[in-house]
């Protein structure tokens, strides 16, 4: 009487925890989906920005250095998450704003740049903006170049490649501005990663400063020209330990009165 009681509360506990993990996983879910959500919309912010640069330059308007560096100090913002505007006709960097400390980076060519060719070959064969990055900048820091690819119309009247419009990212004050510091506000620990240009190779976008996965939630997200993985798990695991103790303390408990209770009446009656 026992062992069956208790195997039938158990089960009975059991298939509330797995009922309560499978909430907690499409809750996760749709916090991961939303977070790269928050992510894409930011970046279109700044796209935005930079699209009166794009829109003059698609047009056939030879832009000069002193528009250029006007209109790129236009796009800077308070949260210094914009580093630099850069423009790459044929993919070769040729202008930046700022140049002060961003001199290195002159003459670049992203087109075959070991770690930039990737995503820059991406966005000019797709048309879409590309995410490059995070990672050190040639100027210094961590960073990410956002690629807007710029095509112009040539005599036949045929979307010919000029080149990119480029912003530079402070990735740690952009991350901050999506402020995926509140996932841990909400219990969880996250890692956010995408393939590097080698085989095998995960970089990491964003992760929370304490984490020991164990059961995490892999949820595949999309992202222009790219897919983000997003790993996540509440701190307290999908189901807290406490709360499987105590079912099985709730299994113990009832499985010991009907025992005793059987018990009695088998006695009464013998």
């Amino acid at each position: 009487v026992f062992m069956l009681t208790f195997l039938a509360v158990l089960g009975c506990a059991s298939l509330v925890n797995k009922n309560q993990e499978n909430d907690e996983k499409i809750q996760a879910a749709f916090t991961a989906e939303s977070t790269v959500s928050r992510v894409e919309s930011q970046l279109n912010k700044y796209l935005a920005e930079s699209n009166l640069m794009k829109r003059m330059l698609e047009s056939g308007y030879e832009v000069t250095e002193e528009e250029f560096d006007i209109l790129s100090a236009l796009m800077q913002d308070e949260n210094h998450v914009i580093e630099a505007h850069e423009l790459a006709k044929d993919g070769i960097v040729n202008r930046i704003y700022p140049l002060e400390g961003n001199e290195e980076a002159v003459g670049l060519n992203m087109l075959e740049h070991p770690d930039r060719k990737k995503e820059a070959n991406l966005a000019k064969t797709s048309g879409q903006y590309t995410i490059a990055g995070p990672f050190p900048l040639v100027q210094g820091g961590n960073g990410a170049l956002l690629f807007d690819p710029v095509y112009v119309k040539d005599e036949a009247g045929e979307d010919t490649f000029w080149g990119f419009s480029i912003l530079v990212l402070n990735w740690d004050h952009f991350m901050e501005e999506v402020e995926t510091y509140k996932l841990e506000d909400t219990s969880y620990q996250y890692l956010i990663w995408k393939n590097g240009t080698e085989p095998g190779e995960k970089l990491t976008i964003a992760q929370s400063e304490k984490f020991s996965f164990k059961d995490t939630l892999e949820v595949a997200c999309d992202v222009p020209n790219d897919t983000w993985y997003f790993e996540i798990e509440p701190k307290a695991g999908w189901v807290p330990q406490s709360q499987i103790a105590f079912g099985i303390l709730i299994a113990a408990l009832v499985s010991g009165v009907l025992t005793v209770g059987y018990w009695q009446y088998e006695m009464q009656r013998y």
